[in-house]
């Protein structure tokens, strides 16, 4: 019997980031209540498996809203507002968006929750290296 001949040659494999783009083009641009729920959820902080899991829907009908659906049911958009701290009519696009709120940014927030997480001296060194990184840009700003 003879072996098997295996191709032993170097496959090559591309790892994937942020920048680049997932999946394949968009035929058409998505609906405007796609964009804006992308865009809110975006500024949230939240992805798309999170979203789903908030409002109780799959992330595949995230999906769906954000490229291709023009109608969401009410009780989506409802739900949608709710975690996405927005009115339902800024969702949909009926107002201008409000003023940005004062306070930290939803990043940030996220990842002051995942310090408190941390041991006190662990969370006394990341503070201690964001001081003096503040420090040192604000003394370049003036």
């Amino acid at each position: 019997m003879q072996g098997l001949s295996i191709n032993q040659s170097k496959t090559r494999f591309i790892q994937y980031t942020r920048s680049m783009q997932r999946g394949r083009k968009a035929l058409k641009e998505a609906p405007l209540f796609g964009k804006r729920l992308s865009y809110f959820r975006s500024q949230k902080g939240l992805t798309q498996q999170e979203l789903a899991e908030a409002v109780e829907v799959s992330r595949d009908l995230i999906g769906h809203y954000e490229r291709r659906c023009e109608n969401p049911s009410l009780e989506f958009i409802r739900k949608a507002a709710e975690a996405l701290d927005v009115t339902a009519d800024e969702l949909i696009g009926i107002r201008a968006q409000s003023p940005k709120k004062s306070g930290p940014s939803p990043r940030a927030v996220q990842l002051v929750n995942k310090m408190a997480e941390l041991s006190k001296p662990k969370q006394q060194v990341i503070l201690d290296m964001l001081e003096s990184y503040l420090t040192t840009a604000s003394a370049g700003k003036k």
